[in-house]
């Protein structure tokens, strides 16, 4: 996986297939719950994960929500002694996204941010953003179009539990 983020001038990669992340070509030293979360916020750039979904992601079963923004941190300050110090942002009340200005893909041959194989995974994920619209729909078309999308993603919840 390859992104960039021009406006801070850095190149932040995350390559999957050998558990590697490099900012500006230098490799950046992670433990293996580091890598997931910053693996499952490049998979979605721009989108917001909460705790429990980036607890969610880790292979250990003690592995609580509680100690994600502890992670995060630890995170964020070894991202930034490699060059890119506001790679993630933290939404007050919701989670944490990696900057998808700093997630556009490159022609370099390396993996670009995937579609997840987990399909109630995606409709969660789209539920979860469909029910962000609703609460900052502004217009009265905004409301409907983000009630329309709710309906939506419940009905694509419904049908992936009933395969």
């Amino acid at each position: 996986m390859s992104s960039s983020d021009d406006s801070n001038g850095y190149r932040l990669c995350v390559r999957s297939h050998e558990h590697v992340v490099t900012v500006d070509g230098c490799e950046v030293p992670l433990t293996p719950r580091e890598y997931a979360i910053i693996r499952t916020l490049y998979s979605r750039p721009g989108w917001v994960f909460s705790a429990l979904q980036l607890a969610g992601d880790a292979d250990d079963s003690d592995y609580a929500p509680e100690s994600v923004s502890v992670l995060v941190s630890r995170l964020r300050g070894k991202l930034a002694r490699a060059g890119a110090p506001d790679a993630i942002d933290t939404v007050r009340g919701f989670g944490y996204r990696l900057k998808a200005s700093a997630c556009e893909g490159e022609a370099s041959g390396e993996e670009t941010p995937a579609e997840s194989d987990n399909p109630l995974r995606d409709a969660s994920w789209q539920l979860q953003e469909a029910v962000l619209a609703v609460e900052h729909a502004g217009t009265e078309e905004d409301r409907q179009a983000a009630v329309d999308a709710l309906e939506a993603a419940r009905r694509a919840i419904e049908a992936e539990l009933e395969d």
